[in-house]
């Protein structure tokens, strides 16, 4: 995502801040945010325009991730970094020491092994066995694409939820639940269920 479309993001971020609505900004998505060279100035930018209150986010792999750019990241006011485990344990390892001497919050997820799936039949990974609320369609959360597309899921890396674009009218969006919803291990909230059968 280059800054200019992210700086038209952050407008609506900002916008949904004031209703109280938003609740965090996760800087990560179908992709390694560290791979962006832009990253620590996203930062920067999100925490100049939103309140002090906005919880600003990332996940990382950590196979990038070097004191250095830990340190920026930190000065430009990202609030906490959580570490994806995907197999090699040396970066996580190595970022977990570096988050511990320069005090940055964070956490380990592991879902790959404690919480699979298969991003509703997309990848060739496990089913979930444990089925849980959908929490994109539960608390009204989207996520923004590098080209500035607006997609009902983070797992919708073919486009199949596309609402709109930055540059419509997100205040007038309705999240609802789409094609990859009934493949996912996420369960609709019922109070959609009851809407979409209506709607049918």
């Amino acid at each position: 995502m280059n800054m200019e479309t992210f700086e038209k993001a952050i407008e609506w971020v900002s916008y949904f801040a004031k209703l109280g609505t938003q609740r965090e900004l996760n800087l990560f998505g179908i992709g390694e945010p560290t791979l962006n060279p832009n990253l620590a100035a996203m930062v920067r930018f999100s925490r100049n325009k939103l309140p002090i209150r906005q919880i600003l986010h990332l996940n990382t792999n950590a196979k990038l991730m070097t004191e250095d750019l830990a340190r920026e990241l930190k000065d430009a006011g990202i609030t906490g970094i959580d570490l994806t485990y995907h197999g090699d344990p040396r970066p996580i390892a190595n970022a977990i020491e570096i988050f511990r001497r320069l005090r940055i919050n964070g956490q380990l997820a592991v879902d790959p092994v404690t919480r699979p799936n298969n991003w509703a039949g997309q990848v060739d990974w496990l089913d979930s066995p444990v089925e849980y609320l959908c929490p994109w369609l539960d608390r009204g959360q989207i996520m923004v694409m590098s080209d500035g597309d607006v997609t009902t899921c983070c797992i919708d890396a073919a486009k199949k939820g596309i609402l709109g674009n930055i540059n419509d009218d997100l205040a007038g969006f309705k999240l609802e639940p789409y094609e990859l919803c009934h493949k996912c291990h996420q369960r609709v909230p019922d109070r959609m269920r009851m809407i979409k059968a209506v709607n049918e």
